[in-house]
C-alpha cells in the first residue's frame, strides 16, 4: 500500500473517530445537566384501580439545555424514574387499563416494568 493511499485513511480514521466522541460526548453531557435540573411539578396521576401513582414534572436546565418531562412511579416513599423525554415542554397522561399509561402518545406497561428513557430509546 502507498504512502499517499495510507495516510488518507488514517486521516478519515481519525477524523471518524473525533465525530463519535463529540456526538457520544453531547449526548452524556445532556443527561448529566438534565439530570441535575430543577424540576417543575405539573400533576400527578392514579391508575383506574388506584395500584399506580404516576407523578409528572417538566425539568428547567438553563440556556443551553432544553426542557424535558419526566415521569415518576410512587411507590411508599420512593419514586422511580419510568418516563424520561427530551424537547418535550408539557405532559398528557392518559390510562388505557389498570396497569398501561399513555404518557406523551407512548404506552407503558408498568405491570411488566417498561420505561421510556430518550436516552437509550431514540
Amino acid at each position: 500500500m502507498n504512502k499517499k493511499v495510507l495516510a488518507i485513511i488514517l486521516v478519515f480514521g481519525a477524523v471518524i473517530l473525533l465525530l463519535m466522541i463529540l456526538w457520544f460526548g453531547t449526548v452524556l453531557t445532556l443527561g448529566i445537566f438534565q439530570a441535575n435540573a430543577p424540576e417543575t411539578f405539573l400533576c400527578s396521576s392514579v391508575s383506574p384501580d388506584e395500584k399506580y401513582t404516576l407523578e409528572a414534572y417538566k425539568t428547567q436546565p438553563g440556556a443551553t439545555v432544553d426542557f424535558s418531562i419526566k415521569v415518576y412511579l410512587k411507590t411508599d416513599n420512593k419514586k422511580k424514574l419510568i418516563y424520561n423525554a427530551y424537547h418535550e415542554y408539557e405532559v398528557e397522561l392518559e390510562w388505557i387499563s389498570n396497569s398501561q399509561v399513555s404518557i406523551n402518545g407512548k404506552t407503558l406497561d408498568l405491570s411488566k416494568n417498561e420505561t421510556f428513557d430518550w436516552r437509550k430509546n431514540h
